[in-house]
C-alpha cells in the first residue's frame, strides 16, 4: 500500500513536472547585481522571463538614492533607462559620490508590472560609483554654480505662482454652489466601481517526507519544528523555529524541504516578498511547487500594493 502510494506521488510530481514546462511566468525580473566598474560607471544585470503572461514590450530602470522596499518608493519617479524586452544589461554612468539603489520593472500590454521585491528585480544593497576627489578650486566653482542655479530655480517659483482667485479676496465665494445629495450618492457610487482582483489563498502543502515522525536525525527535527509551528497554524512561532532549524548547517533534501516551508510560513503571515525569496532558493529542487507559491505570492503582493 505504501509502494502504491510513492507510486502515485511520482507520477504525480512527473505530470506537474512536464506541464510546468509549458506554463507561463510572471513578467518579473531575476538576479538583479548592479556593480562599480570604470569612472562614474555602474553596471547593472538581471534576467527576464522567455515567455510571460501578460507579455512585455519593455523594460524600465529606475535609479533612487535610498533602498527601494516597494513600488510605493518610486511611483512617480521617471526610469532612467527603457529597454527593448530582450536586453538584460545596462550601463549607468554618474558624476555625483553616494550610494544608489536600482529596480527593474517589466512594462507590460497591460501596463507597468508595479511588483519591487528587494533581492530580487530591486537591488538590496547600495553601490556606489568611482568617482575622482576634486580639488579645492572645483570645489567652489561647483558651489557657486549651485548657488546661482537655486536662486534661479526660486525665481522660476515665483513668475509661475498662480494668482489668488479674485473672488475668494472681495468675498463673492459664499455663495458657492452646493452638492445635492444624489449628487453625492452618484459620485460615490462613481468611485466604487474599480474592479478588485481576488486571489485564492493557497493551504498549508507537506512533503510525504514529514508526514509521519521519522526515527531521528534532520528529519526528526524538521517534523518536530513543523509539529509546534505550522501544522497548527502558529505561523510566527514556526518562521522562528524554522530559522533557527536552518541556522544549523543540515543534509541538502532537508534543507530544501525547510525553506520551502519557511517560504510558506512567511506567505501565511503576509510576508510575500520574503516568501518568494525562500520559494526562489528552492525552485530548482521543487519547480512546479515553487512557481505555484510564488504565482500566489505575486498576486497577492501585487493586490496589496
Amino acid at each position: 500500500m505504501k509502494a502504491n502510494k510513492k507510486s502515485l506521488f511520482f507520477v504525480t510530481a512527473l505530470a506537474l513536472f512536464t506541464s510546468s514546462i509549458f506554463a507561463q511566468k510572471k513578467p518579473v525580473a531575476n538576479f538583479l547585481t548592479a556593480a562599480s566598474g570604470e569612472e562614474k560607471k555602474i553596471y547593472l544585470e538581471w534576467e527576464m522571463p522567455a515567455k510571460a503572461q501578460p507579455q512585455i514590450l519593455f523594460v524600465q530602470v529606475f535609479r533612487t538614492s535610498k533602498p527601494c522596499m516597494s513600488y510605493h518608493e518610486i511611483e512617480g519617479l521617471n526610469p532612467i533607462a527603457r529597454l527593448e524586452p530582450g536586453q538584460n544589461r545596462y550601463e549607468d554612468t554618474l558624476s555625483t559620490p553616494g550610494d544608489y539603489f536600482y529596480a527593474v520593472l517589466a512594462e507590460t500590454e497591460k501596463g507597468l508590472y508595479k511588483i519591487v521585491i528587494p533581492g530580487v528585480n530591486a537591488t538590496a544593497k547600495g553601490v556606489r560609483p568611482r568617482i575622482q576627489e576634486k580639488n579645492q578650486g572645483d570645489v567652489a566653482e561647483d558651489a557657486t554654480a549651485k548657488a546661482e542655479s537655486a536662486k534661479q530655480s526660486e525665481q522660476e517659483k515665483i513668475r509661475k505662482a498662480p494668482l489668488p482667485n479674485p473672488g475668494t479676496l472681495l468675498g463673492f465665494n459664499q455663495g458657492r454652489v452646493i452638492m445635492s445629495e444624489s449628487s453625492k450618492k452618484a459620485a460615490k457610487e462613481l468611485g466604487s466601481k474599480k474592479k478588485s482582483k481576488t486571489v485564492e489563498f493557497k493551504s498549508p502543502y507537506f512533503f510525504e517526507e514529514d508526514m509521519f515522525s521519522p526515527d531521528g536525525g534532520d528529519e526528526y527535527t524538521l517534523f518536530e519544528c513543523l509539529r509546534s509551528g505550522l501544522a497548527p497554524k502558529k505561523y510566527a512561532d514556526s518562521v522562528t523555529v524554522l530559522q533557527d532549524f536552518l541556522s544549523v548547517h543540515r543534509n541538502k533534501e532537508t534543507t530544501e524541504r525547510a525553506q520551502f516551508y519557511l517560504g510558506q510560513s512567511h506567505y501565511f503571515c503576509k510576508d510575500y516578498e520574503k516568501a518568494i525569496r525562500c520559494f526562489l532558493t528552492v525552485q530548482d529542487a521543487f519547480p512546479e511547487l515553487s512557481k505555484q507559491w510564488i504565482d500566489s505570492s505575486l498576486d497577492l503582493l501585487e493586490i496589496n500594493q
